[in-house]
C-alpha cells in the first residue's frame, strides 16, 4: 500500500508494510559537491508531481565500513533522511536518530537501528539522517581562506541543523509533532547530540536529547583544526585555500588527501583529525562548558553507557582475548595517557586502579580504564547539566553480557532501544535482551513524549532523575533492572582530579595498538 505525504518541497510516495509507512531517501538539502563543497547546506530544489521515497539515500563519502548499508554508495549528494511512521494523521512524538561512526564513517540506516519496530510498537515517528562526514564535513578553513572564502565552520554539523529544521517544517505531514522532538545518538552520534545541545543554530529545533555511549571525543580548537587544514592543502598541492580550486577538485582527490592523513575505516590515532571545531559560530564552546552555563537548560537529557565500552576492540581484534597476549608497561601507559589531557595523569590512574583490584593482564587493565572513561565523562556531563539546568537528567548503565569475555561492549544496548534484538554487532539474543528491550523502548517513547521515561508506567521500575549530590543510575543487565549508585561510587573516585575533556580521544590509540601488536602465537608475555 502506498501513501502520499506533502512536504514544503513537493509530494512524496511512501510504502506501508506490517503497519509501518516508510519514506526513504528524502532529500533535505542540495548536493554538496562543486560550488556547494565545504559550505553550509543549501535548500533542496522543489519538484512537481510525486517523487518515490522507496530507496535509501546515498551516504556521505567515506571509507568502507561495517556501518555502510550495501544498497547505498558514497556521494556528495548525501543530504537525505528516512521516516518511519504508523500513520500520516495525528501528532506523535518524534525520535531523530543521529548515527555513530565517530565523525568519519556511518549512515542513518543499519539493521540495528531500523526505525520500523519502534514506530510500530510505540506509536512514534522515527527519523534518521545522513550528513557530511570527516574532511568534507569538518575541514576548517576559517583562518586560511580569508574574506574571499565566505566559509562557515562545521558544515557537517550544519547539515544536522538543516535536517532538524526540515523536521520542524514537515514532520506534521508524517503524523509527527514538531513540538516533541527527541534527538538521539550513540558513539559519534552522541558526540553530535552533545554538539547540537551546544550549538546556537540548533536551538529551538528539538525539545529532548538522548546521548548514548558518546560523551564528545576528539573535538578540535581552531588552532589545531587550522594546522590540519594547512596539511590538507599541502597534500593537495595547493598554496592557499583557493575556493574555486578546492571546489573543482575531483572528490577522489579530496578523499585521497584524507587517506594520506591517516583517516580510515577504524578510529585510529588520526581518525578524529576532522571533527567539530570549537570556538566557531556553530559551536562556541565545549558541551560540558555549555551545559554548565545553562545552554538548553530546559531540555531534558537521557544519557548512559555500557560498562565494558572499550571491549569493542576485542570484536575487531579477537587475539586480544587470548590469555597469552598482553601489552608491555610502556605501551599500557602510553595508551592510557592518550585518553587524558595531561599525560602525567596516566601513572596516577594506573596506580589507583591497581590499588583497588588485580585486573590480571595489562590489556584488561587498559580496557577497564578506557571503558570507565566513558562512564566518567558521561557522569561529568550529567553533573553539569543537572546542576545548571531546569530540566531533569536520567542516567543509565548497561551491564548485559558483562560476564562474557567481550563483555558489555560499545553499542550492545542500542538495538534494544529500537526493538531490534539480535541485530546488534554480535547478534545477542535471549530472554534478558527481550525483557530489557520491552522496557527500554517504552521508556524511550515516554521520554520523547513528555521528557520523563517514568511516564511509560513500567510496573516495578522507577527511574529517578540524576542528582549530582547523590547520583544513581538505572542499571539493566542479565538479572533485570535496578537503581543503584554502586558503579559510580566504586569507579568515579579513581578519576578525581583527572582532566579528560572533549579534546582528547581514547579510541584511536587503542585501535592503533590493536592493529600493530603481535598476534598471540608471536607475542612475548609481558
Amino acid at each position: 500500500m502506498t501513501h502520499i505525504a506533502t512536504t514544503n518541497s513537493g509530494r512524496l510516495e511512501g510504502h506501508e508494510a506490517d503497519g509501518v509507512i516508510r519514506f526513504l531517501g528524502i532529500r533535505y538539502g542540495a548536493p554538496t559537491g562543486g560550488a556547494n563543497r565545504f559550505l553550509p547546506p543549501q535548500p533542496v530544489t522543489p519538484w512537481t508531481g510525486v517523487r518515490a521515497a522507496d530507496t535509501l539515500g546515498q551516504i556521505a563519502p567515506q571509507f568502507s565500513s561495517p556501518r555502510r548499508p550495501s544498497s547505498s554508495e558514497p556521494s556528495e549528494d548525501c543530504l537525505a533522511l528516512n521516516v518511519w511512521t504508523a500513520g500520516l494523521n495525528g501528532s506523535r512524538p518524534v525520535i531523530v536518530w543521529i548515527h555513530g561512526g565517530g565523525f568519519a564513517t556511518g549512515s542513518g540506516y543499519s539493521p540495528q537501528t531500523d526505525g520500523a519496530a519502534l514506530a510500530q510498537r510505540e506509536d512514534v515517528v522515527v527519523v534518521s539522517i545522513n550528513h557530511r562526514l570527516s574532511l568534507p564535513g569538518f575541514l576548517y578553513l576559517g583562518e586560511l581562506g580569508g574574506e574571499d572564502w565566505g566559509h562557515e565552520a562545521n558544515p557537517g554539523l550544519l547539515d544536522l541543523v538543516a535536517a532538524l529544521r526540515w523536521v520542524q517544517e514537515n514532520i506534521h505531514a508524517f503524523g509527527g509533532d514538531p513540538s516533541r522532538v527527541l534527538i538521539k545518538g550513540h558513539s559519534g552520534g552522541g558526540g553530535k547530540v552533545g554538539s547540537l545541545l551546544s550549538s546556537p543554530p540548533a536551538r529551538g529545533l528539538f525539545s529532548r536529547a538522548a546521548l548514548h555511549g558518546g560523551p564528545p571525543f576528539g573535538l578540535k580548537d581552531r588552532g589545531r583544526a587550522t594546522v590540519t587544514a594547512q596539511r590538507v592543502l599541502e597534500v593537495l598541492g595547493l598554496r592557499s585555500a583557493d575556493r574555486q580550486r578546492l571546489q573543482e577538485l575531483p572528490l577522489e582527490r579530496i578523499m585521497d588527501a584524507q587517506s594520506q592523513l591517516g583517516v580510515g575505516s577504524e578510529p585510529t590515532e588520526h581518525g578524529m583529525r576532522f571533527a567539530p571545531v570549537i570556538g566557531t559560530a556553530s559551536l562556541p564552546t565545549m558541551p560540558q562548558d555549555a551545559f554548565g552555563a545553562g545552554v538548553n537548560a530546559d531540555v531534558p537529557l537521557l544519557t548512559g553507557t555500557s560498562v565494558d565500552e572499550m571491549r569493542y576492540v576485542y570484536n575487531a581484534r579477537p587475539h586480544w582475548l587470548d590469555p597469552a597476549f598482553d601489552l608491555d608497561e610502556a605501551t599500557l601507559e602510553r595508551l592510557v595517557a592518550a585518553g587524558v589531557d595531561n599525560a602525567a595523569d596516566a601513572g596516577l590512574l594506573l596506580d589507583r586502579y591497581r590499588a583497588d583490584y588485580d585486573a590480571g593482564r595489562n590489556v584488561d587493565l587498559l580496557t577497564d580504564i578506557l571503558s570507565d572513561q566513558f562512564l566518567e565523562r558521561t557522569a561529568r556531563l550529567a553533573d553539569a547539566k543537572a546542576r545548571s539546568g531546569q530540566a531533569p537528567v536520567f542516567s543509565y548503565l548497561c551491564t548485559l553480557n558483562h560476564s562474557q569475555p567481550n563483555g558489555t561492549f560499545h553499542g550492545v544496548q542500542m538495538p534494544l532501544f529500537f526493538g531490534n534484538v539480535g541485530a546488534g554487532p554480535a547478534g545477542l539474543t535471549g530472554p534478558a535482551y527481550d525483557a530489557a528491550s520491552d522496557v527500554l523502548r517504552r521508556m524511550l517513547a515516554a521520554f520523547a513524549a513528555t521528557g520523563d521515561p517514568n511516564d511509560a508506567g513500567v510496573a516495578g521500575i522507577e527511574w529517578p532523575a540524576y542528582d549530582p549530590a547523590q547520583p544513581s543510575q538505572l542499571v539493566f543487565g542479565d538479572d533485570g533492572f535496578d537503581v543503584t549508585d554502586a558503579w559510580l561510587a566504586e569507579r568515579r573516585p579513581r578519576w578525581a582530579g583527572i582532566t579528560a575533556t572533549a579534546f582528547t580521544d581514547p579510541w584511536g590509540r587503542a585501535f592503533e595498538a590493536a592493529s600493530r601488536t603481535q598476534a598471540p602465537e608471536e607475542v612475548t608475555v609481558a
